[in-house]
């Protein structure tokens, strides 16, 4: 895998085009290993799995996608993300991942406002995802990704990625050491 650090900068400044086919292989790489995890899950755990996976953008989505990309807070890389992948589901991987649709970050807005980052240099965002625990991640508008420290909106936020990519390739290395060891990371 490559670094966190050479990833980004080797993502830095290349055309939609470009990311939309890194998106695409960054879906199919997670979804065959959520795949993988949920042939063995039940006889691992002793229980079945919940639906993970990674839903690719239909009609419908991209149409929502185009709405959250005309947000004046929208991180471009997560409007180009959104025009690619509907959704992330991934309740048993660790506590459970969740990439919500552009249509759900856009009514989460609508219903609560946007996300106060106090410590971030852009102090707003939009939600884009949890975990199962009501943990909430965030993107501002320059892209960098934020986590709840408690299950609120209310609450403070620390940065967990400098980029929406580098937030994707950490949700990757979290997928893969879960499936491959059983080991829990924290994204």
């Amino acid at each position: 895998m490559t670094s966190p650090a050479v990833f980004c900068l080797t993502m830095a400044g290349i055309g939609s085009a470009r990311r939309a086919d890194w998106i695409r292989r960054w879906a199919a790489e997670v979804d065959t290993a959520a795949a993988r995890m949920v042939a063995t899950f039940e006889a691992v755990y002793g229980f079945p799995p919940g639906a993970n996976e990674v839903r690719l953008a239909g009609v419908g989505d991209r149409v929502a996608a185009d709405r959250y990309r005309d947000d004046p807070l929208a991180a471009p890389w997560m409007a180009d993300f959104y025009a690619v992948v509907a959704e992330v589901s991934l309740p048993d991987v660790g506590n459970g991942y969740f990439i919500h649709s552009a249509a759900s970050a856009l009514g989460l807005r609508d219903e609560c406002g946007y996300a106060f980052l106090p410590h971030a240099d852009d102090p707003r965002g939009l939600v884009i995802g949890s975990t199962g625990a009501g943990v909430l991640f965030v993107a501002d508008w320059g892209g960098a990704v934020h986590r709840s420290v408690a299950a609120s909106m209310d609450a403070d936020f620390e940065p967990v990625a400098d980029s929406v990519e580098h937030f994707l390739h950490r949700l990757r290395q979290v997928v893969h050491e879960f499936v491959d060891s059983g080991t829990v990371q924290d994204l």
